[in-house]
C-alpha cells in the first residue's frame, strides 16, 4: 500500500489521499508506457520522442496533468502506441474520454474546486479504476483497498501513518519503519499546504527512486547522510510519488512544488539532511 488509508472523517486527509491517487495514477501509466515503448523502440526512445519537439524538453511524463495532456490532445503521440496495444479498437474513443474525466477530476482535486467528502473520493476512485484495470497498473491494488474502506470494509493490514513499508512476517517492525517513524514531525502541516517563508539558498530534486539530489553539487543524500536517505527518501516519495523539485527553511521545514505553489513536505532535523545546510537553533 503506498498510500496512507485517510479518516474519512477529515477532509484535508482524503483530499491528500486524492491528490495520491492522482499522483500514482500518473507514475503507474507512464511506467507501463515506457516499458512498452523500451520493448518496441529501444531504450532511448523518450530521449529521442524529447528531439521531436522543444517543447517536450521539460516534459515529466510521470505528471498526471502533462501526461494525459500528451495523451488526449496529440492523436499522433508515440505514447499512445502502448494504449493500442492493450485496448481494442471499439473501446479506444470509451478509453480516451475516461481519461479526459480524469483529467478533470485532477484538476478538480488540485485546484480545490470540489469538496474533499467520503463520496468524491469514491467518485475519483471509480473514474480511476476502469483505466487502472485497462493498463494492469500496481494503483489497482489501492483502489480496492480504499474502496472497501469507503464501503466499511476494514482492510486486512494496519492504518499506518507510514505507507508503503510492511511488517516483517515476525510481526516485528523492519528497521525501515523504525527509521521511517523517526524522521516524522509530531504535529505536523497537512502534505501541500501553502508555505510561507524564507528558503535557503538550495534547491534540490526527488527521484522516483526516492533519491534526493542536490541540484548545485549533483551529490545524493545517499552518498553524504547514507543512514537516513533511505527511509526519509521513502517518506518523502509517498507522499509526493512524481518526485520534483524541494527547498528547505532554517528551521527544517522541507517544501516541494505543487504545480502552482510550494507546500509542506516534511521536517528534518539538521542530522538527517546534506552537512553543513541547516543548523540547530540555539
Amino acid at each position: 500500500m503506498r498510500l496512507a488509508i485517510p479518516n474519512l472523517e477529515e477532509e484535508g486527509q482524503i483530499h491528500q489521499t486524492g491528490i495520491g491517487i492522482l499522483n500514482l495514477f500518473g507514475v503507474d501509466l507512464f511506467s507501463v508506457i515506457d516499458k512498452s515503448l523500451i520493448d518496441t523502440d529501444g531504450k532511448d526512445w523518450l530521449t529521442n520522442y524529447r528531439k521531436t519537439n522543444l517543447v517536450y524538453s521539460n516534459y515529466n511524463f510521470n505528471d498526471p496533468s502533462s501526461l494525459l495532456k500528451e495523451l488526449l490532445r496529440n492523436s499522433s503521440s508515440l505514447l499512445r502506441k502502448p494504449v493500442r496495444n492493450k485496448v481494442v479498437q471499439k473501446d479506444l474513443v470509451a478509453f480516451f474520454s475516461r481519461l479526459q474525466i480524469i483529467l478533470d477530476d485532477r484538476n478538480d482535486w488540485v485546484h480545490h474546486n470540489s469538496s474533499f467528502s467520503k463520496q468524491n473520493l469514491k467518485t475519483l476512485i471509480l473514474n480511476v479504476y476502469p483505466i487502472a484495470q485497462k493498463m494492469d497498473l500496481p494503483l489497482v491494488a489501492e483502489c480496492d483497498l480504499l474502496l472497501n474502506k469507503l464501503d466499511g470494509i476494514e482492510p486486512d493490514i494496519s492504518p499506518s501513518d507510514v505507507p508503503i513499508v510492511a511488517e516483517s512476517p515476525s510481526g516485528q517492525e523492519s528497521e525501515l519503519v523504525k527509521d521511517i517513524k523517526e524522521v516524522i514531525a509530531e504535529n505536523e502541516k497537512g502534505i501541500g499546504q501553502l508555505v510561507d517563508g524564507k528558503f535557503l539558498d538550495f534547491s534540490y530534486v526527488l527521484h522516483l527512486t526516492g533519491e534526493i539530489r542536490n541540484r548545485k553539487t549533483d551529490e545524493l543524500l545517499s552518498e553524504v547522510n547514507p543512514e537516513v536517505s533511505k527511509s526519509l527518501g521513502a517518506l518523502l516519495i509517498a507522499r509526493k510519488p512524481s518526485g520534483g523539485r524541494l527547498r528547505i527553511m532554517q528551521d527544517g521545514t522541507l517544501v516541494a512544488y505543487f504545480e502552482d505553489h510550494w507546500g509542506y513536505l516534511a521536517t528534518v532535523k539538521p542530522e538527517q539532511w546534506f552537512p553543513d545546510h541547516i543548523f540547530h537553533q540555539v
